[in-house]
């Protein structure tokens, strides 16, 4: 049948209803194609700007945005204030005239060894100026044999203790090391088994620890930085001993320049001055009162001896008043027996009496003994911290170079300051001693790695052990504003002064943040503490001194039915009490025995009174901390906020 336009009117109905299901499913294609793909898109912007909404549902004013920028300019240049606040502590930078700083050269903290090479590079005011002053890690210039000069027995252990010292007792001139300035106070086993050093032999003569090669500018920096440390806290050690042997003057009704009274912390001395009758010289008389409720031993030879300045004049010299007798009950007022010591020499200027001040003899000072210290050893706050090195160029790259290798040559290998992913911790290696307490093998970064180094935590060594084996020695982060070491000290001291310990340390010049302290009864014995014999500085024949405890990490100590998870116990060195060579090293006073105080002798020997008796208020106190040292403050490179 032909299609005609008259058959399309007539039929026209059905046609579009059969040609509509086609019309809408092309509708629906290009809906679903066109539309679709566009609000797709737009929900997804949605979703994105959504998530970036999120945090910002309270949107910030733009004066709101203006007074926070200008907080955070205000915290960097905060930062950088303390920075250079901190830096001028640490070099002895002290107020002046018209508000001008000057340095004290006796409280900088980073000496150079005294040697004229050396010396020069010593910090002054003049800091940011002067190229010669180095920051630490730079380069130290050898036009003159300064590293050959750094090595020097007579300069380097110098620093420790003076090599020309044969008495520190009748020879306080001479007390110039660090070693030298805490005496009385005993080192067990002597200095060289508790401070860390690069050895000498105590000959004179035959290879050193230093070895033949010279030495990099990186190994004298961890050596000048060893001594830093080791001489700041044991400063913090004499200041005890200064402190509770000082005397103040205590106000009488009576009171005249020649007749006073004299308090410190245990003793009351009430001290005159009188014409003798006769011949007119003037004589020393007095009594003395125990104001503890313990027995208090006069010291050394049944002898105590109390320097006397008769005169405010700077450069006095102070009279040495001696008073007699075994001990003093707790309580108790003696009068003090007269002699011809008392009596002052011809010339001596007697204007008032000034200032008195105890002089401690190793049985009577405050801090009788420093058991160890130990540089880079951690608390249990930070047992399984691994620590940093500092940022030298050539350490830094020697590690990386070391973690590249331990990945098989991947670029993405363990952090810088780490050999390959975990270093053992300085002195867990083969041969190290364990630390009293610690029940297996150092703890610490876990996993290990036989790349790293093996270091020395205390005593002496060669180079390899003391400086190559201790770069990694910081707790992270390490800036180029700072660095913080982890330390520890362990000593032997009066009951009673605990807290003052623990506060010399809080108030230490260089930055020392205590972070666990523990303490137990002392149960040892304290040979060397009689009335007469020499003074060795050594421990040994070999005067580097045993190799002694290396390792750190976690222990073991049982609470119950668990375990504390923390560091070995810090105490006294491993093998029971300090043996026959006494505090200070072989050729040092023997044990407790009859005093040989000739005309003040004062009440016998020492047989009344026991060992427990002598020991009995004494504690083995250990501290750990953390101790914070500035690097050379630059203003260009103030840190950004």
């Amino acid at each position: 049948m032909a299609i005609t336009k008259e058959t399309l009117k007539k039929h026209h109905f059905w046609i579009l209803v059969g040609l509509t299901p086609i019309l809408v499913l092309v509708a629906v294609f290009m809906i679903t194609t066109g539309v679709g793909a566009k609000i797709d898109e737009r929900n997804a912007q949605i979703t994105k700007d959504r998530d970036a909404l999120k945090g910002k549902e309270s949107p910030k004013s733009e004066m709101y945005i203006k007074a926070h920028d200008k907080l955070i300019d205000q915290l960097a240049k905060k930062r950088t204030d303390l920075w250079k606040e901190n830096w001028d502590r640490q070099i002895g930078m002290v107020p002046g005239k018209a508000g001008k700083d000057v340095q004290d050269s006796s409280k900088n903290l980073l000496r150079w060894p005294n040697s004229k090479l050396l010396t020069r590079f010593n910090y002054t005011a003049d800091y940011i100026t002067d190229k010669t002053q180095l920051k630490f890690g730079a380069k130290i210039p050898d036009d003159s044999g300064e590293d050959a000069e750094f090595k020097k027995a007579e300069v380097y252990l110098a620093e420790f203790s003076n090599p020309y010292l044969k008495d520190p007792a009748r020879e306080p001139e001479k007390r110039t090391g660090m070693v030298d300035k805490v005496y009385p106070t005993a080192f067990a086993g002597g200095w060289t088994s508790v401070l860390r050093h690069v050895r000498y032999p105590a000959s004179g003569t035959g290879p050193d620890g230093w070895g033949q090669n010279k030495p990099t500018s990186e190994q004298l920096w961890l050596a000048l930085e060893d001594i830093w440390i080791q001489r700041a806290m044991l400063e913090s050690v004499k200041s005890v001993n200064d402190q509770i042997g000082a005397f103040a003057k205590k106000t009488k009704p009576d009171e005249t320049p020649l007749d006073r009274i004299f308090t410190s912390r245990v003793w009351e001395l009430a001290i005159k001055v009188a014409p003798r009758p006769g011949d007119g010289r003037f004589v020393l008389t007095g009594t003395l009162h125990n104001k503890t409720d313990r027995l208090q031993l006069l010291g050394v030879g049944n002898m105590m001896v109390l320097n006397v300045w008769l005169s405010t004049a700077p450069n006095a010299q102070p009279v040495a008043f001696r008073i007699g007798g075994e001990f003093v009950a707790g309580g108790a007022t003696i009068a003090i027996a007269q002699s011809d010591e008392h009596v002052l020499l011809l010339g001596t200027p007697v204007e008032e009496i000034a200032k008195v001040e105890q002089a401690f003899d190793p049985r009577t000072v405050p801090v009788r003994r420093i058991e160890r210290l130990a540089l880079g050893y951690k608390d249990s706050r930070h047992t399984a911290v691994a620590l940093k090195s500092p940022l030298f160029v050539a350490f830094q790259k020697e590690e990386a170079d070391a973690a590249k290798t331990a990945t098989g040559g991947s670029e993405s290998g363990a952090p810088m300051g780490t050999l390959g992913g975990g270093s053992a911790p300085p002195g867990a290696g083969s041969g190290s001693t364990k630390f009293p307490g610690q029940p297996g093998s150092a703890g610490g970064t876990g996993g290990g790695s036989s790349s790293a180094p093996t270091g020395q935590l205390e005593g002496g060594g060669d180079v390899a052990a003391v400086l190559d084996g201790n770069r990694k020695r910081y707790l992270d982060p390490v800036t180029q504003q700072v660095r913080r070491m982890p330390v520890a000290i362990s000593i032997v001291v009066d009951q009673a002064y605990m807290q003052d310990v623990l506060l010399a340390y809080a108030n230490c010049p260089m930055r020392f943040q205590i972070t666990q302290v523990h303490w137990q009864r002392f149960r040892g014995t304290l040979g060397g503490t009689g009335s007469s014999g020499g003074f060795s500085p050594g421990g040994g024949d070999d005067i580097g001194g045993p190799a002694r405890g290396n390792a750190e990490g976690s222990g073991g100590i049982k609470l119950g039915g668990g375990s504390f998870s923390g560091p070995p116990v810090f105490g006294p060195k491993p093998g029971g009490p300090m043996g026959p060579g006494g505090p200070m090293g072989p050729g040092a006073p023997p044990a407790f025995g009859p005093g040989g105080g000739g005309a003040f002798d004062g009440g016998g020997s020492l047989a009344t009174i026991s060992e427990g008796q002598l020991t009995a208020g004494l504690v083995e106190l250990t501290v750990y901390g953390v101790v914070s040292l500035y690097e050379k403050y630059m203003p260009a490179e103030a840190p950004a906020p």
